[in-house]
């Protein structure tokens, strides 16, 4: 059974992860350290969050019938809930097949270590940044080839069409033409579905 540091489990949530009542399960850990995070304390490490897979399956089961009625389901954020493939894998199988399941993620992570969770993916929210690697760098510390490969290998699968990209501007770190060239580049890549958003810089 694997463990897994939990950093939130928020329950009936309406009109923010799609379709119905849905429950967003944030992890601890991600490879990325950008400049405006909204969610920081995924970075810190908190030794009463480990739960098993089977636990966290049983705290949200309690909504099963609340994503049944209303094409809900289950929402894994983060940080990068990549990084916990195998033990949402474990939770897939433990029943939470039978909802909708959605990943929130930068898809900086191989997509050998979470290929597994393709069977059972219903939607990608897919934060791009920005497609140019000098900006994408500047703003998160890493590369993008990895988020680029992952890419166009769901759009050879023939996903395209689960997948949701953000594209921000992000003040001092890109403008429109950025974000204009980035969307560019991935429709020639063949995706459709974007979501175009500006950060609120507090």
């Amino acid at each position: 059974m694997k463990t897994a540091n939990v950093l939130m489990i928020d329950r009936l949530r309406m009109g923010t992860d799609g379709d119905g009542v849905t429950t967003l399960v944030g992890f601890y850990g991600c490879p990325l350290r950008c400049k405006y995070c909204i969610n920081d304390r995924c970075h810190t490490s908190e030794s009463d969050s480990v739960m098993t897979s089977a636990d966290l399956y049983n705290r949200v089961k309690i909504d099963q019938l609340y994503f049944k009625a209303t094409g809900g389901g289950l929402t894994f954020g983060g940080g990068e809930p990549l990084l916990n493939a195998e033990f949402i894998f474990e939770i897939m199988e433990l029943g939470a097949k039978e909802w909708h399941t959605t990943i929130e993620t930068s898809l900086n992570v191989p997509i050998g270590k979470w290929g597994c969770l393709i069977d059972y993916v219903d939607e990608y929210i897919v934060d791009v940044k920005d497609m140019n690697p000098t900006i994408y760098k500047s703003y998160t510390g890493c590369d993008n080839e990895v988020v680029i490969s992952n890419l166009k290998e769901l759009q050879r699968q023939g996903l395209s069409g689960k997948i949701l990209l953000r594209l921000p501007l992000i003040h001092e770190y890109n403008e429109e033409n950025d974000r204009m060239r980035s969307r560019h580049e991935l429709e020639e890549i063949g995706f459709s579905r974007f979501n175009e958003l500006k950060y609120k810089i507090l």
